[in-house]
């Protein structure tokens, strides 16, 4: 038995420290980046601002239950106990006992002593039309609510994605602004080997060393633009701005077609979350209205009560009381007050079509806007990329010339500098027809390609179960 266990020991061990060898080898699994979809869907999740919203929505979604509350029979028990020595308690009360001896003398009943329990029921048959009003006005505070936070769903999401390209662009930036410090630092190198030899001047070669200054200050405001943009981006996220996730460099939408602007605008006046409340917020003024009116009308109402008296805790159900009534209220004359409601409900109507003619105005405004701006951005990627091509050019040029002796330095620096700035307007360019291909998607409401799908990650709130 031993030996057996002796013979298959080495095995065994050899087993385990291969795969501890094996696992001390294994390269570590290297942290996922976080990409733009996943920024905006991190975002939507954990930002103040859509949670304050989804509070909001759960608030209007009370006030409906609260609303539909009044259709119900409100009942209760109650319990009193009474001392006391009046004439109408002692009669009234004594009778409610069924105690009541002949003979007594009401002017003189000394005291009483009662205790009374009981069960009351109230319902409203017609409440002059208020129930439903009241409901109707609930459904269209939460269809504000609603559009109110797919409002700041969309503001968050173009916020995030504003600040992806900003950071997409701030990369851009350093690498030019490092590239622009290597070719200066090479010349700068060169130049003073020849300033050695009496072939260039001293002041060609300060004039270097101050580029070489300017692109140094290039680099560093290049990634403090990069920081601020990604602890805005965090601080968005919902977390500390001082968080370094890893963060992906690469366009998530390299293409993406903007509907035509006949379609893009029809679209918009129709779908946008804005127009949506303000056709909520009409019809809530329209409830307004008529509930303003309800004034005039009756109430019927439906009430009863069962009750039993006792001068200590002897209740008997033979002795127990009932009472039902049938009762109707009739406003006659309200001090005008009515009609006082009816014209503010009316002039808070007025007020609110007068907002959706404007929002309808700013809508078409941020519509036009954004194509404008995406025109603009693609004719000045062309011709920054013209610029650019240009650029390289001639500084390999002026750099050949500069080598032969029949160039200055100054016109070193000056053709360094226009590749530099075009290379700059080019990026610039570039990131704000992103910026502005994003912001036609969300000024139309469209979500079928390109950036216009994140948008699409706003998840549209949960309707109220409709009775």
């Amino acid at each position: 038995m031993n030996r057996r266990t002796t013979s298959h020991l080495p095995p065994l061990v050899m087993m385990i420290t291969a795969l501890i060898l094996l696992s001390a080898f294994t390269p570590p699994a290297t942290a996922a980046r976080l990409t733009l979809p996943g920024a905006v869907e991190a975002a939507l999740k954990k930002s103040p601002d859509i949670q304050s919203a989804r509070e909001a929505i759960s608030l209007a979604t009370s006030q409906i239950d609260t609303a539909r509350a009044i259709w119900w029979p409100k009942i209760a028990i109650y319990a009193e106990a009474l001392r006391a020595d009046a004439p109408s308690l002692a009669l009234f009360k004594t009778i409610d006992q069924r105690l009541l001896e002949p003979g007594t003398d009401f002017n003189n009943p000394g005291i009483i002593d009662n205790i009374e329990g009981g069960l009351t029921a109230e319902i409203f048959l017609y409440n002059a039309g208020r129930n439903h009003l009241k409901l109707a006005a609930a459904h269209s505070t939460l269809e504000v609510t609603k559009a109110r936070q797919r409002k700041t769903q969309h503001r968050l999401t173009a916020q995030v994605i504003d600040i992806w390209y900003d950071i997409l662009s701030s990369r851009k930036f350093i690498h030019i602004a490092e590239e622009s410090l290597q070719t200066v630092t090479a010349q700068l190198a060169s130049t003073t080997i020849r300033y050695k030899g009496g072939s260039v001047l001293r002041s060609d070669l300060l004039s270097l060393k101050v580029r070489l200054a300017e692109a140094e200050e290039q680099l560093l405001a290049s990634k403090n633009r990069l920081s601020l943009s990604k602890a805005a981006l965090f601080t968005l996220l919902g977390e500390d701005p001082d968080t370094t996730d890893p963060l992906s460099p690469e366009d998530p939408f390299p293409g993406g077609t903007p509907p035509p602007y006949p379609e893009g605008l029809a679209h918009a006046l129709s779908h946008r979350c804005e127009i949506e409340e303000s056709r909520a917020l009409i019809a809530h003024a329209d409830t307004g209205i008529h509930t303003a009116q309800s004034g005039h009308r009756p109430i019927v109402t439906l009430g009863g009560r069962v009750y039993a008296n006792d001068n200590s805790l002897d209740h008997q159900i033979k002795r127990a009381n009932w009472s039902m009534a049938l009762r109707m209220d009739l406003p006659l004359f309200s001090g005008f007050s009515v009609d006082a409601e009816t014209r503010a409900a009316r002039a808070h109507k007025r007020t609110t079509e007068a907002l959706r003619q404007k929002i309808r105005l700013q809508i078409r405004w941020e519509v036009k806007n954004a194509y404008l701006r995406h025109d603009e951005a693609i004719k000045r990627v062309h011709v920054a990329q013209k610029a650019v091509a240009l650029g390289e050019e001639s500084l390999s040029l002026v750099k050949k010339q500069v080598e032969g002796g029949s160039a200055t330095v100054t016109r070193y620096l000056e053709a360094e500098l226009d590749r530099n700035s075009a290379r700059i307007r080019e990026t610039s360019a570039y990131y704000e027809m992103k910026k502005s291909l994003a912001a036609i998607f969300r000024t139309t409401a469209t979500s079928d390609n390109g950036p216009g799908t994140l948008f699409a990650l706003c998840p549209p709130p949960i309707r109220h179960r409709e009775n």
